[in-house]
């Protein structure tokens, strides 16, 4: 990092920061990794007040948190055109979208989420951080009227098919779903119906050892 960004007081472990980007085959630069820093720091604070989490240790915001988002970046990066489009449900404090906007600037992020003091959080992590590729609705996904995205994602949302069930209209033909889970959701899968293709890929985050898949489905 050049010496402006050395002397800053951050947040998060930027050692470990690093190494778990790096382990991702990611590359950040020093205002992307400003950005991942202070968007931590807004999510500890505002989580005090507005249970935006269950996470309280800053240690756990890195691996549960920063480093759980970024580990699916480049599978996002599969479906996602350079300046293409998704769409986060329930999107609570902004995981995985914020990261994926900050680590993909070329691409169109909105969040629809429907507690209001989560969606003002969202509001105001998109101004303090400036990301001008970043909307945010303050809506129920199923009322959502919007041209369709390239990607719909969720994180920790709802079984998968009241994900696709509530989202469908919002997703282009021949579009995806990227549903981000903790055990493979074998009863789950079981539900989905006319789809192209479903795919679980398993999902390694860097200093955890738990379980990920992102549940990747084909709109028909």
């Amino acid at each position: 990092m050049d010496g402006i960004v050395g002397v800053m007081m951050f947040f998060l472990d930027q050692k470990r920061l690093q190494e778990g980007i790096k382990e991702l085959n990611l590359s950040a630069s020093d205002k992307q990794l400003q950005m991942l820093d202070k968007y931590s720091e807004l999510l500890f604070k505002w989580n005090k007040t507005y249970n935006l989490t269950a996470i309280t240790d800053k240690d756990d915001v890195l691996t549960h948190h920063i480093l759980d988002s970024l580990s699916v970046v480049n599978v996002f990066k599969n479906y996602l055109a350079p300046n293409g489009s998704m769409l986060d449900v329930g999107s609570g404090g902004g995981l995985p979208a914020i990261p994926i906007a900050i680590m993909l600037p070329n691409c169109k992020v909105s969040m629809v989420e429907t507690v209001g003091k989560k969606a003002a959080f969202l509001r105001q992590v998109t101004l303090n951080l400036k990301l001008t590729n970043v909307q945010v609705f303050h809506e129920r996904v199923e009322n959502l009227n919007h041209p369709p995205f390239d990607v719909i994602s969720s994180r920790a949302f709802s079984s998968l098919k009241n994900f696709i069930d509530l989202s469908k209209h919002l997703l282009k033909e021949d579009g995806y779903w990227l549903a981000l889970k903790g055990q493979k959701p074998e009863a789950e899968l079981k539900e989905i119906k006319n789809v192209v293709s479903i795919i679980v890929q398993e999902v390694k985050v860097p200093f955890l050892n738990e379980n990920r898949n992102i549940v990747i489905v084909k709109n028909e």
